[in-house]
């Protein structure tokens, strides 16, 4: 195998398949395939619950394959200088060439790598720029904590012609309707690990604004064709909580303020919550909110901002760095602040867009 290509490139390609790879394995599962066929290569990263496969443009001279080290090969051509950098196997090594700078690194067998099945059945289109968005309104509220692995994933079900996201760690709970997005090719809702979905977000935010995503499920894996790159993940088998029963149909107080207003003193606060159970308390009032942390080791912090506020005057305390994830994810320049009191969850949403909904338990004071 022979072939050149620009640095930055092959870096990000090497990069979105190494994210895929698991570190935990040795040998070729824990390695990176590339694949030449004429001025086509394709990289390859998979644990074979996520597989990532990139295919791109390079100036190839001879085809062939490799396995070549995934967490190596990336910082070596990450460590080059800007330019087209040359690939060639040599025996049973493979050599990265750019100027004066030349590595020889060993490779794995071809034939240990994981099989791979292509991707087959009907593909639905959806909008890159709707479905990356809603992701990101999402993902960050899965669960990271491998002990529940229902909540690690997003729930991907249809509501009609929409596309409803669903995502909590038991703190919190994002929902995210992407309007106009016909149903799967399945008949059930489906867990998606929100590992994968963070890559498919990666790989979307790319694309322009007209490009779409194409979505092809089958009974135990759903994949994503983005662009050139495509990413296949096996789906979490199991019934998801029925979470939106949580939110509550009204609320007896509400809270309408600037978003940036707020995020910049809640950072403020932030800066004082280095306790391992700090929270921001808020303090609601007519036409003001009172924001103030407390730490025994730093000290404290009080901020107060003229908000529109209607509502019995309430103290409340949330966990600092998941509100403000929360009204960060929230369109338009204004959010709405609804709760009943200081221990049932708030909801959080914009003003005019109520495709998005977040809800957040509040910390005991």
């Amino acid at each position: 195998m022979k072939f050149k290509s620009e640095r930055d490139i092959l870096a990000e390609a090497l990069s979105a398949a190494g994210r895929a790879v698991s570190n935990r394995v040795l040998g070729a599962p824990s390695g990176i395939l590339l694949n030449l066929q004429g001025n086509q290569l394709t990289v390859t990263g998979t644990d074979t619950d996520l597989t990532v496969r990139t295919t791109f443009m390079v100036v190839g001279s001879e085809d062939g394959s490799v396995v070549v080290p995934a967490r190596l090969i990336g910082d070596v051509v990450r460590s080059l200088e800007s330019g087209a950098v040359s690939v060639h196997t040599e025996g049973e090594n493979v050599e990265v060439e750019l100027n004066n700078a030349r590595f020889n690194l060993r490779t794995f067998p071809v034939a240990d790598y994981p099989k791979i099945s292509p991707i087959t059945g009907s593909i639905v289109e959806i909008p890159a720029g709707d479905l990356a968005h809603g992701l990101a309104q999402t993902i960050r509220a899965a669960a990271t904590d491998d002990a529940r692995p229902l909540l690690t994933g997003v729930l991907l079900t249809s509501e009609g012609e929409n596309l409803r996201l669903i995502a909590t760690d038991s703190y919190r709970l994002a929902v995210r309707d992407v309007l106009g997005v016909p149903p799967f090719n399945s008949s059930k809702d489906l867990l998606v690990p929100a590992r994968a979905l963070s890559e498919l977000q990666r790989a979307a935010a790319s694309l322009g604004d007209e490009a779409t995503i194409g979505i092809t499920v089958t009974d135990s894996e759903i994949s994503f064709v983005v662009g050139e790159t495509s990413i296949a993940s096996r789906l979490i088998d199991g019934n998801y909580p029925s979470v939106l029963q949580l939110i509550p149909a009204s609320f007896s107080n509400q809270l309408r303020i600037a978003k940036d207003t707020l995020l910049n003193s809640l950072r403020r606060a932030k800066l004082m919550a280095k306790d391992h159970n700090a929270s921001v308390r808020l303090t609601l009032k007519e036409l003001t909110l009172e924001i103030r942390t407390q730490s025994q080791d730093s000290g404290d912090v009080e901020d107060k901002i003229q908000a529109d506020y209607s509502g019995e005057e309430i103290t409340i305390a949330f966990n600092p760095q998941f509100l403000i994830e929360g009204i960060e994810s929230i369109d338009g320049d204004e959010i709405i602040l609804e709760l009943s009191d200081s221990v049932r969850p708030a909801l959080i949403h914009g003003v005019e867009d109520q495709k998005f909904k977040y809800l957040l338990m509040p910390v005991r004071i």
